[in-house]
């Protein structure tokens, strides 16, 4: 059986997210992609994807690392909170992501 199978293969996952801007009072929608087995997370913005810092995927979690905020979904139900960084106010902002098919166009990592 061994022989018959393959190396483990990195699946890119897409998610459409949206959260409340508790600052502005605006929703913001927003696709990101990631990968389970290269440890990666990338914002798609404007046709090109940005590539998350300090991330970690764990079979509960994804958190990871953008210049204006920090992400943390939770993939057990789907929940999003974004923590904008230093020099910005605000608190936690939550919201909720879905598995959605790759956007058109969207390049790959």
């Amino acid at each position: 059986m061994a022989a018959l199978s393959g190396p483990a293969m990195a699946e890119a996952r897409w998610l459409g997210c949206k959260y409340v801007d508790t600052r502005r009072g605006a929703t913001n929608q927003f696709a990101m992609m990631f990968d389970d087995l290269r440890n990666v997370a990338y914002l798609l913005d404007v046709g090109r994807l940005i590539e998350g810092t300090q991330t970690s995927i764990t079979y509960q979690a994804l958190r990871t690392r953008f210049p204006a905020f920090l992400l943390t979904y939770n993939r057990n139900d789907g929940a999003l909170s974004v923590t904008p960084l230093e020099g910005t106010a605000g608190g936690i902002m939550i919201g909720e992501c879905r598995r959605i098919a790759p956007p058109p166009g969207a390049p790959t990592p």
